[in-house]
């Protein structure tokens, strides 16, 4: 487990700076209400236990369901803005840029259906 834990933090540091590699080729600014863009993105995405991460992840960009564990983690731990930023970071990176456009509303669809499930448990 502490491997994996590991790796995903490698991927998030990974993720943030191909996130700040391409805004920068992008000229789009990191939010200015979030000094060190890519700390913030490393925080966020440690947050929730990877298992949640990952099934977060998929669920933007495949057909398949978040627990409702993993929905607690994200609405009581990570919270809406850093799940914001997150989608928005990885929808900026090259691999993922031609999927925006269904992933932005998976990452909201995924967001109001755990808000309900965090509220009734």
């Amino acid at each position: 487990m502490a491997k994996f834990n590991n790796i995903f933090i490698m991927v998030a540091l990974i993720l943030a700076s191909g996130v700040m590699a391409s805004l920068a080729q992008k000229k789009i600014s990191p939010p200015k209400h979030v000094p060190g863009y890519p700390l913030h993105l490393l925080h966020c995405a440690r947050r929730v236990e990877d298992e949640c991460g990952k099934e977060i992840f998929l669920g933007m960009f495949e057909k398949l369901p978040v627990s409702n564990k993993c929905c607690l983690q994200l609405v009581k731990k990570m919270g809406k803005t850093c799940h914001d930023d997150l989608d928005k970071a990885i929808v900026h990176l090259p691999d993922y840029s031609s999927r925006a456009s269904k992933a932005i509303p998976k990452g909201n669809r995924i967001w109001h259906k755990c808000a309900l499930v965090a509220r009734h448990i």
